[in-house]
């Protein structure tokens, strides 16, 4: 049953993935067929070997996860897709054991390894930043009267494109203000995706993906979190 779990759980995030990737929109028929499909398959598992210690951690897991992605949905971290996915995989594999885990919960262990593989993603917009300027492109001209430590932090988020359109799916790190530019650094989710020349973007990668892996690293590897607590 765990191996027809997995298979649904897997098809049912690089489906998701691929459709938010392509039009960052997941139709919600995937959410409701897949979790429909998991809890049937649970149920069938609860009738013939019923525990009351997997009930609870079951409960626990679909409420814990329910609660924390609703939470981070409402003040805007991130997307609808990505709460629905993340509620789905409690509903489809609620409690998993890898081989290394802090906890059983596959959804949150899912979370948090997305989470982590997301800082991947700030060292390689650092690196093509600094190749730039190292090969004396001015990627900071217009941008003279900012302050250093925003030059610096905006090397981390994104970088500067000379042609970007509204469906390549970007979003600016930068504003006008009484016609002078000025870097616009947000942390909630932005969804305005825009369009323009020579300015500096970020990509909207969605969070889904990030997700998706965190995902197959949980079943192959295990909790990223719990190598920090072996020391």
């Amino acid at each position: 049953m765990l191996l027809l779990k997995l298979f649904v759980c897997i098809l049912m995030l690089i489906y998701a993935s691929y459709s938010d990737w392509k039009t960052r929109e997941v139709d919600d028929k995937l959410w409701i067929i897949s979790s429909f499909i998991g809890i049937t398959i649970n149920l069938i598992d609860l009738s013939f070997q019923f525990e009351i210690k997997l009930l609870m951690l079951v409960i626990i897991s679909i409420s814990l996860i329910s609660l924390i992605s609703f939470i981070f949905y409402y003040i805007g971290f991130f997307g609808g897709a990505d709460m629905k996915a993340l509620i789905a995989i409690a509903l489809i594999i609620p409690v998993y054991y890898p081989s290394k885990y802090i906890h059983p919960f596959t959804s949150l262990i899912s979370l948090t390894n997305g989470a982590f593989l997301t800082l991947i993603l700030p060292l390689i917009f650092f690196i093509m930043n600094m190749t730039r300027i190292l090969r004396g492109k001015k990627i900071f001209s217009g941008f003279e009267s900012e302050k250093i430590w925003k030059k610096f932090l905006v090397c981390f988020l994104g970088y500067r494109v000379s042609n970007v359109k509204k469906e390549q799916f970007f979003m600016s790190l930068q504003k006008n203000i009484n016609g002078k530019k000025v870097f616009h650094i947000s942390l909630l989710k932005d969804e305005e995706f825009i369009s323009g020349q020579d300015v500096w973007v970020t990509p909207g990668i969605p969070l889904l993906i990030f997700i998706t892996f965190g995902f197959l690293l949980t079943i192959t590897f295990g909790d990223l979190l719990a190598l920090f607590f072996q020391f």
